[in-house]
């Protein structure tokens, strides 16, 4: 009976902390942020520093299942500062609609693939160029 009632207390134990899975349209092909920089992927990012003040990454996530989670922020100093770009997601609907890029961190031996809200970490400074070109350089010029 004990263990009976060990096992159900262990398995609604479990399903309280599982998450949802983090879902999202899979893009393919090349993407267009608001401000116009053109993103596909196998592109080359790379961080910036970290948004908090703290150091740690405010839009850049352990992984795309964790994305949102102010706990699964990337910390500060993290290891490798080049990410290639391997998908895109689209998250949300209407005036919520944001793209997350899947990244692979360059020189890492990680399996899980880091989660990139592109626009604010692009406006924080917390990614600071794509295939060595600064985003202020890939931002382009309104004309009039």
């Amino acid at each position: 009976m004990k263990s009976i009632l060990f096992f159900a207390l262990v398995c609604f134990s479990v399903s309280c902390f599982a998450q949802l899975p983090a879902n999202g349209k899979k893009i393919t092909g090349s993407i267009t942020t608001k401000k116009g920089v053109v993103l596909k992927t196998g592109d080359k990012v790379r961080f910036g520093e970290g948004g908090l003040s703290s150091g740690a990454y405010q839009h850049i996530y352990t992984s795309f299942e964790k994305f949102g989670q102010k706990t699964a922020n990337l910390e500060e100093g993290y290891a490798y500062k080049y990410a290639q770009i391997k998908e895109f997601r689209e998250v949300g609907t209407g005036d919520e609609k944001r793209f997350v890029a899947l990244v692979k961190p360059k020189g890492g031996i990680s399996i899980s693939l880091r989660a990139i809200d592109l626009e604010p970490a692009m406006a924080s400074k917390e990614i600071i160029s794509v295939n060595d070109v600064a985003i202020s350089k890939l931002i382009p010029k309104k004309t009039i």
